[in-house]
């Protein structure tokens, strides 16, 4: 039988699951309890959590610069024993939805140059690289500036 996952809102109360997935997936790059609280609380961002059997499994935060018109997904995570699931792909579609409602104008993002995984699924979405920003991460790596145009 197979497993149906919805995607909703996130509220403060699923903030104990993010945090499980975010460390599981970003270790010491990790947002922490009340980065999460902020983020989850912005009346100028949007938060979404994938469940499936009432235990979260993937997450999204986005937020809107207003004055640029830009939806910046801030943090997207699946939690690795959900992955290859297409989990990312709904996230993506949603996040493309949400841009197109609040009419952003363009939606950006940084990654790591090592997570090929997410690259490809970025620009499978109709993102492009624009730019690197330097040591962006703890360890020194770097991020690939991506963007996609609405």
């Amino acid at each position: 039988m197979e497993q149906t996952v919805h995607l909703r809102k996130a509220n403060l109360r699923d903030i104990p699951a993010i945090l499980e997935i975010e460390q599981e997936c970003f270790r010491e790059d990790s947002f922490s309890r009340e980065q999460f609280a902020y983020l989850i609380g912005r009346s100028k961002g949007t938060f979404y959590v994938v469940v499936e059997q009432e235990q979260i499994i993937a997450y999204i935060s986005l937020l809107l610069h207003a004055g640029t018109h830009y939806l910046r997904i801030y943090s997207i995570a699946v939690h690795p024993d959900f992955r290859g699931r297409k989990l990312g792909q709904l996230l993506m579609e949603q996040t493309i939805a949400t841009a197109h409602d609040c009419k952003a104008a363009k939606i950006t993002l940084e990654v790591k140059v090592t997570n090929t995984p997410a690259i490809r699924l970025y620009m499978k979405n109709g993102f492009i690289p624009v730019g690197v920003k330097p040591a962006y991460y703890h360890d020194g790596s770097d991020a690939i500036y991506m963007q996609r145009t609405l």
